[in-house]
């Protein structure tokens, strides 16, 4: 569910209003206004600040719609900052459309595609390195891993995630998020000292743990 509450700190010497933006009873965005999203350069977005406000930090996330869904999605060039704020987040037609300006412009939100759910499943590892571009950070994620928790994809691992990354025709697949955290995960353990859930097994299918709810069968690629 989503919340948009009015918090009001009111004394004899002091006024502020802030807007506290939850998802779930999460905490999404904290500050002084809240910017409804913006068309911009064809592609809904919004700033989001995640309720951290020490530094007035925002960060730019892209709308993209699957089905009857609206995903949040990080900018394809997150890489050329090295603190990038991004929670995987995911949202009803309906509930994006009570944030819109103009509700008939949900039509204009585009469509999920292959390159914005690998950049989020990317984006997921927490790993920051300042880049030139997504492809230049998909190379120093890959190299910066030195153990994956499962043999076929640890014996190669930069071949196995270039062709992750490489990717062209793929289905993209319908799952249930609540129950993929019931199941079991493979680790990749990264040379900073991150360790990321990338992958998640069903059935002896293994898929890419995006913590939304689309992602891609693996198998045929490792």
């Amino acid at each position: 569910m989503l919340e948009i509450k009015r918090k009001v700190y009111d004394d004899k010497d002091w006024y502020e209003e802030y807007i506290q933006v939850l998802k779930d009873g999460k905490e999404i965005h904290y500050g002084e206004s809240f910017e409804l999203p913006k068309y911009e350069n064809g592609n809904y977005v919004l700033y989001l600040n995640y309720g951290n406000i020490e530094y007035y930090k925002f960060f730019k996330i892209y709308l993209k719609k699957w089905e009857d869904k609206i995903y949040f999605i990080p900018k394809y060039n997150f890489c050329y900052e090295k603190v990038y704020g991004y929670s995987p987040l995911e949202f009803f037609e309906n509930e994006i459309k009570e944030i819109l300006e103009n509700k008939e412009e949900i039509s204009k939100i585009k469509k999920l595609t292959i390159k914005d759910i690998l950049c989020e499943w990317a984006c997921n590892s927490h790993f920051r390195e300042f880049c030139n571009s997504f492809e230049d950070y998909q190379k120093k994620l890959i190299n910066e891993i030195y153990f994956v928790d499962n043999e076929i994809i640890n014996n190669d691992i930069s071949g196995k995630f270039e062709k992750i990354f490489g990717m062209k025709n793929k289905k993209i697949e319908k799952i249930n998020v609540e129950e993929v955290e019931k199941l079991d995960k493979i680790s990749v353990y990264l040379e900073n000292g991150k360790v990321w859930e990338a992958f998640f097994k069903k059935n002896e299918k293994i898929y890419l743990n995006t913590e939304i709810s689309v992602s891609f069968e693996m198998n045929e690629i490792l």
